[in-house]
């Protein structure tokens, strides 16, 4: 599947729109267009395997703050991200696949309640015990979502995915305004219906936090 981008590219028009979407803007790798296209992702089917997405406005930004020290010049920039794009593809096919059920479920219940992804879902691996670096490792993605009315505080999540065998360890659940730490907590998510409860969580303290800072 990864083949369908082989006449698709992410262009320099394609990011400055999203720059001006802003935030919740969303560049994805539609399956069924054989094409990237620009969006918004409170139009995203979180649930869809064949819309994936592969560059928020949050990661613009992020990037745009290195441009000159890291890409040097915005052509540079934009070949580095359609190269990036594509290349990534076949493995983040597999990420995605890989990504569980309940986070899934998080993501679809949290843009129900206002709370729109901000950059794609970023995969690593880390330690399965917290500074054990030389011991096993588990994948772990890491997304931030912003709140759609006041998109200066954001949410980020880490979820653990583990692979058979290892035990499900704690998602860490972040709550930043102007990237200010305001809350955050670990939190085992074994199935949809923590997965839920923990989104109306977010939204009940995003809420507090809003109200506690309001003129």
């Amino acid at each position: 599947m990864a083949t369908y981008f082989d006449h698709s590219e992410v262009t320099s028009k394609m990011l400055r729109t999203l720059g001006n979407i802003g935030p919740g803007g969303m560049i994805v790798a539609d399956f069924r267009e054989k094409a990237f296209r620009v969006t918004h992702s409170r139009t995203l089917a979180h649930g869809d395997d064949l819309t994936l997405p592969v560059f928020g406005h949050g990661d613009l930004t992020r990037h745009l703050d290195f441009l000159d020290q890291e890409y040097g010049t915005w052509e540079d920039f934009v070949a580095a991200v359609d190269s990036t794009a594509y290349e990534c593809m076949a493995e983040r096919i597999d990420d995605h696949n890989a990504t569980r059920f309940e986070v899934i479920r998080m993501r679809e219940r949290l843009q129900e309640l206002g709370l729109d992804m901000n950059t794609a879902p970023s995969y690593h691996r880390r330690p399965l015990i917290p500074g054990h670096h030389r011991g096993p490792s588990v994948l772990e993605v890491r997304e931030s979502y912003i709140d759609r009315g006041h998109p200066h505080v954001s949410v980020m999540l880490k979820h653990p995915l583990p692979e058979k065998g290892q035990r499900l360890g704690l998602s860490l659940i972040t709550i930043s305004d102007h990237d200010r730490h305001v809350k955050g907590w670990p939190k085992y998510v074994p199935h949809q219906f923590t997965a839920n409860a923990q989104a109306y969580l977010i939204r009940e303290r995003v809420n507090a936090h809003l109200a506690r800072i309001r003129p």
